[in-house]
């Protein structure tokens, strides 16, 4: 009997751990850089590592809020722009300018060190393209 007690107060416990959501938190300025690229073709492009104002994210986690959002922004731009539809489209994004530059040069490094031949890895600057800042605050997107 003891041990269905526990088993049942074990399993409430951890319900109640998981029903637990942190509260999306804006930071006055975010960073963030994107990755496009098309697993069928050597050209992979990386973006400046940009400044976006009124980031939404998760306190507990550090996880951007509407990363699907800004990932959709690349896509448009390279179909509408580029005319190159079909792109896989990632976000990367941090909190501090150092933390970010850490994470774009691992990336780079991944396609410019080992792999040097095998791709082609091409930069947009901030004037070619540019994150908009998206309000996420009632959305419940993870």
């Amino acid at each position: 009997m003891r041990y269905i007690r526990y088993t049942f107060f074990i399993m409430m416990m951890a319900f109640a751990v998981s029903t637990v959501n942190a509260k999306p938190v804006v930071a006055p300025k975010g960073y963030m850089f994107g990755f496009i690229a098309n697993f069928s073709d050597s050209v992979v492009y990386l973006t400046d590592i940009q400044t976006v104002d009124n980031v939404w994210y998760d306190h507990k986690t550090k996880f951007l809020m509407g990363r699907s959002a800004y990932s959709n922004q690349l896509r448009e731009y390279f179909a509408n722009t580029l005319n190159q539809p079909h792109r896989t489209c990632i976000v990367v994004f941090a909190l501090t300018r150092k933390e970010i530059e850490k994470k774009y040069l691992k990336l780079k490094k991944q396609y410019t060190g080992k792999y040097a031949g095998r791709y082609d890895v091409r930069t947009l600057n901030e004037n070619e393209f540019h994150f908009t800042p998206i309000d996420t605050s009632e959305d419940d997107e993870y």
